[in-house]
């Protein structure tokens, strides 16, 4: 079964969803609803549902605003949106949504959402079971490389290929030392999570370097650090303490 919950402010709208989807879409099992964007927070974090009905207008905001609070746990989830509202459309998809139902609520329309929802789902658990393997053979020291999630499938690289990584919202970009980068359908804290060698480290909430293509480091109030491949990168003040116990000879 998949986990969902429907984040909706109108209880008869709870309950109406709830009996169409007790009818109509048997993969799903809806485990909760709020109605205000603190609580939905909290639900989705606690819950950590796969998917996601979310109504667009809301008591204390709206669904985007959600969205934007729940970064880091992006890609854990999958989105449908119901609203009155079709002016919301194109800012629905942007967020990557499955799904933009339209009140009142069609039969059809909603298992047509979620039937691929439930696709994408499935697919994205697989791609988990084979990430799960690699860093098992990882941990074994049985092998050194990863599985990247893209568009059309998973990339696997050797880690000592990998020069940075950066952070661009729920995707991350990839530089690999072949100068061919990747864009990655993870997180860079879920990056930081496969790339557990400790050749890697985390020097910005946007960047991790690999300290083997490490060139130079340059010291003072806005410190940064040159790339062999020439490029730099900034150095938080709150991450530069982990890349010097990293480079014990400096400071």
């Amino acid at each position: 079964m998949i986990t969902a919950v429907h984040i909706e402010d109108e209880p008869r709208n709870v309950e109406l969803l709830k009996e169409l989807v007790q009818q109509h879409c048997r993969d799903i099992n809806l485990v909760g609803n709020a109605q205000n964007v603190p609580d939905a927070v909290q639900l989705i974090k606690n819950l950590r549902p796969q998917l996601l009905y979310l109504d667009i207008e809301l008591n204390k905001g709206n669904s985007f605003e959600l969205l934007e609070q729940l970064k880091e746990e992006r890609n854990s989830f999958h989105v449908v949106f119901i609203t009155a509202f079709n002016e919301y459309a194109t800012k629905a998809f942007r967020h990557n949504a499955i799904d933009y139902l339209l009140k009142p609520i069609s039969i059809t329309e909603l298992k047509e959402a979620t039937e691929r929802a439930v696709d994408r789902i499935k697919k994205s658990a697989a791609n988990d079971t084979i990430f799960e393997v690699l860093r098992e053979l990882k941990n074994n020291n049985a092998g050194q490389k990863i599985g990247l999630p893209v568009s059309d499938g998973v990339v696997f690289v050797h880690t000592d290929e990998i020069i940075k990584c950066e952070a661009r919202g729920s995707y991350s970009i990839v530089y690999m030392h072949n100068k061919k980068n990747i864009t990655c359908a993870k997180t860079l804290k879920e990056l930081e999570d496969l790339l557990i060698s400790q050749n890697f480290v985390r020097v910005h909430n946007s960047w991790i370097i690999n300290t083997r293509y490490l060139k130079k480091y340059y010291r003072g109030k806005n410190s940064y650090i040159e790339m062999e491949d020439g490029s730099t990168v900034t150095i938080s003040l709150r991450k530069k303490g982990d890349l010097l116990s990293f480079l014990k000879d400096f400071e």
